[in-house]
Formats: structure tokens, C-alpha cells, sequence
């Protein structure tokens, strides 16, 4: 019975990426019906049957879902060719998680085959590159969340002039599924981002350097009930640093992050409707330095300032009749440091942990509190076999929250632990198979927004390229 419902549904994800139409709901609650261990043999027969000509592959950093790392994430999705030369990576994920949805803890599975890819292209002493990603969601089990494609494709430059300065310009747009640890519940929403940016540093003298960047992203979302919380802005920052190889370096910082809300609108005092935005404003005194090549650290600590515009609205309480009231800003203290400790030739310890201010995008909100750690240990056992085990603690304050069709009632808070154990296997120099076991739960307040779930993950990927 297992290898019928295995075989059946496998032709059906085959003909499902190939016609780019979605498997039917009646092929997957019959799967269900014959049963949970019919049902993931069938999605793990996706990986496991290259598996038996290859071994299985090194353990990687672990997220939920597509939460991005703590230590954060850059402009471009995709791997960054420098130089001349080529990546192409092959790969499919083949996930099962006890709440799929996050709502109505329903069982099911989530399988992402996709390719993802990147050129590096040298003209003069500058670098082109582009790359991109391709890949499609399939859903199977939960009736809430389509199976949907997934999309990245761009590129920049890394530039050089004269011998003291360089820096990158990049863009990119991408779009998938929104499957983010701070939603309500998973659903039929695809989320776009566009996204450009420029850095620029440069030394001054031995020892000193001046830095700046600035940031376009616009982030939309395709569910009606969600387009409330899409938003746009710039990003500017501007520093200094001082280095030195016996002291390390130090930095300091400021930046601004400008958010509105097209499809969001208040009234200002003045009676005109304009749309909701915010402001966030940071100071931020920085120190990096490696210690031999066993020790990676940094450190910072920063002032945070956060500024609602307008910073007062108007409230209706009758069709001819309101009154204004001030929007609470945020002032305070933030931080961020990471950690990596290498002891001996396999032992590699990873610690990261952040308190910062940003505009929220998945929920009711208008701006969130974020204070989050994350801890990794991995361990080579010889040439091939890697183990890995950590966890995260996220905790969200959300100010400015509103009820909405996703949210019923205003969120105040959450706190999302997970926690997870990983096993890899490296065959040679391409291929990589990744098992993963991992528990999270979110407390939420109010509690109608809590959740807990544990997962599996089976990973495959293929890697082929050359560079200088």
C-alpha cells in the first residue's frame, strides 16, 4: 500500500511542476486517508531515492520555515559569484510539521524543489554578478495554503576605486509563499519584495574609514485582508570606524529607516488623510575583532528613537465629531553581538543575539520591539558526517496594534522558542542531505494567538560550479 500511495502522488508533483497546476485536495486527503506514514513516504521518496546512490550531507544554520537568521539578513536572497565563475545549486526540502497552518493544528507536509544559481562576471578591477532563484511550494495536507511558486532574480555590482575605497550596489526582486514565525496563521498570501541598495567605505589614512549606505525596499502582499500591512521606504546609514590589528575595530553609526503604508490612512490635525508611516532612528557604537582563527566577536550597543508619522491623529467618534491624540513613540536602549568560538578541528560554537526597532510587516502593527538569541554548537565526526543542535528565543513587543482580518483582536506581545537537532552527510564535494528534528512554540498575548508544532525536515542538494 505504501509503495502505491508513493508512486501515485510522486507522478502527481512530477505532472504538478511540469503543468504548473496544483494537486487536487481529493488526491491529498485520499493519501491521508491510507494513512500519516503512507503519506510521508511518499513526500520523503522525493529525496530518498537519489539518496541511494549517493551518502547523506553537512548540517546548515536552522530557521522556521523562512524565518530569516538572527544575525540578519542582506540585500540579495541568492549567492554572490565574486569574480569570474559560476554556482548552481539543485536542491529540494521535503518538510512535515504537526500545525502546518499555525490555526487549526492540522497536520502536513511542505515540499519545495528548487534551483538556485549565481554568475560573477569581472569587468576591469569591478565585479558583475547576477543569480537568481526558481522553485514552487507544494502543500499537501492542509486546504488553508495553496501550493505556490517561488521567484528571485537579480544582480549588482562590487566596485573599486583607486586603492582606498569600494563598495556594492545591488537589487533584486523575489516573491513566495509568506511563511514567517510572527503570522497569525499560514494562508494564501504571496509576498513580493523589491529591493536596492548601494554601500559605500572608505580608509582614511592607516587606520580610520568612513562608511555609508542607503536602502529602497517596497514589500507587498497579494491576500486582500493582508495589503494593510504592505509598506515601502529608504534606509540611510552613515559611520566611522577605527581598525587596528592589535585592537580590532570600532565603529560608530547612525541610521534612519523611513516606512508608510500606502494602503493604510489616518487623519492628521490638519483633517487630511494621509497614509501611516514611521520612523526609526538608531546610534549605534560597534567592536569587531578576531582573535587568532579560533575567535570571531562583535558587539554593539545603540540608542533607538521611534517616531510614528503623523506623531498625532485624529479619532472619530461621530460622523462630524473627533478628537486628537498623540501616537507613542518609542526611546531606548538596543544592542546586537555574535560569537564564534572553533575548538580543535571540529567543534564549532555559534552565539548571536540582537534588541532592535523596525516596522512591522506581517501583522497588526506598526512598529515591533524585537529582542532575540540564538545558540548553535556543530561537530564534524571525520570528512563527512556532521551533527548540529541550538535554539532561538524571539520575544516581540508590538506597538501601535489594530485589529484587522488577519488579527481579531490587537496582538501586544509574543514569544517564539524553538528549539532543534540536525544531522548532515557531505558525498564528495556536491551533494549534501540534511535530516532535521525541531520543536517551537509561541505564547502569545492575548493567548488566542498561541501555538506549538514539531516538524521534520529532509533536505537535498546538489552543487556544481567554478570559480578563480
Amino acid at each position: 500500500m505504501y509503495e502505491y500511495v508513493s508512486r501515485h502522488l510522486l507522478k502527481g508533483v512530477l505532472a504538478d511542476m511540469v503543468s504548473g497546476n496544483g494537486i487536487s485536495q481529493r488526491q491529498c486527503g485520499a493519501a491521508l486517508r491510507h494513512g500519516r506514514a503512507a503519506l510521508f513516504a511518499a513526500a520523503a521518496a522525493l529525496v530518498v531515492a537519489p539518496v541511494l546512490w549517493v551518502a547523506p550531507a553537512m548540517a546548515a544554520p536552522s530557521q522556521d520555515n523562512d524565518d530569516p537568521p538572527v544575525a540578519g539578513a542582506g540585500v540579495v536572497s541568492f549567492p554572490i559569484v565574486n569574480g569570474r565563475g559560476w554556482l548552481l545549486n539543485v536542491g529540494i526540502n521535503s518538510r512535515y510539521d504537526t500545525n502546518l497552518s499555525r490555526f487549526d493544528g492540522a497536520d502536513g507536509f511542505r515540499i519545495t524543489p528548487q534551483v538556485q544559481g549565481g554568475v560573477g562576471i569581472p569587468l576591469g578591477r569591478q565585479e558583475l554578478f547576477v543569480g537568481g532563484l526558481v522553485g514552487r511550494d507544494f502543500i499537501l495536507g492542509n486546504d488553508r495554503i495553496p501550493n505556490r511558486n517561488r521567484f528571485a532574480g537579480g544582480g549588482g555590482l562590487n566596485w573599486r576605486l583607486g586603492q582606498r575605497c569600494d563598495g556594492q550596489i545591488a537589487g533584486e526582486y523575489r516573491e513566495s509563499l509568506a511563511l514567517f514565525s510572527e503570522q497569525a496563521n499560514f494562508a494564501d498570501n504571496v509576498q513580493s519584495v523589491r529591493t536596492i541598495g548601494g554601500s559605500a567605505s572608505c580608509r582614511v589614512g592607516g587606520a580610520f574609514g568612513v562608511t555609508g549606505s542607503v536602502r529602497f525596499t517596497d514589500l507587498q502582499n497579494s491576500a486582500p485582508q493582508q495589503s494593510l500591512f504592505g509598506n515601502r521606504g529608504m534606509n540611510y546609514s552613515a559611520g566611522l570606524t577605527y581598525g587596528r590589528p592589535a585592537l580590532g575595530q570600532f565603529s560608530l553609526t547612525g541610521s534612519l529607516d523611513q516606512r508608510v503604508f500606502p494602503r493604510r490612512t489616518v487623519i492628521d490635525p490638519t483633517g487630511a488623510v494621509v497614509s501611516d508611516g514611521v520612523d526609526i532612528y538608531s546610534a549605534r557604537l560597534g567592536y569587531q575583532r578576531g582573535i587568532g582563527s579560533r575567535l570571531t566577536l562583535g558587539a554593539g550597543i545603540s540608542y533607538l528613537s521611534v517616531k510614528p508619522q503623523p506623531s498625532e491623529q485624529v479619532v472619530l467618534v461621530g460622523p462630524d465629531f473627533g478628537f486628537v491624540v498623540e501616537r507613542p513613540g518609542f526611546s531606548g536602549m538596543g544592542f546586537d553581538g555574535s560569537l564564534v568560538l572553533r575548538v580543535g578541528s571540529g567543534l564549532t560554537v555559534s552565539v548571536a543575539g540582537n534588541r532592535r526597532a523596525q516596522s512591522s510587516v506581517n501583522l497588526g502593527a506598526l512598529y515591533t520591539l524585537t529582542t532575540a538569541v540564538s545558540a548553535d554548537v556543530n561537530y564534524r565526526l571525520g570528512r563527512a558526517i556532521t551533527v548540529a543542535a541550538g535554539g532561538s528565543i524571539v520575544r516581540n513587543d508590538y506597538r501601535g496594534g489594530f485589529a484587522s482580518d488577519v488579527d481579531v483582536v490587537a496582538r501586544v506581545s509574543d514569544k517564539f522558542d524553538r528549539i532543534y537537532g540536525q544531522i548532515g552527510y557531505q558525498a564528495g564535494r556536491l551533494i549534501d542531505v540534511t535530516f532535521e528534528v525541531a520543536h517551537q512554540r509561541r505564547d502569545s498575548n492575548p493567548a488566542i494567538f498561541n501555538f506549538s508544532s514539531t516538524s521534520a525536515l529532509l533536505s537535498l542538494r546538489a552543487s556544481f560550479g567554478r570559480t578563480q
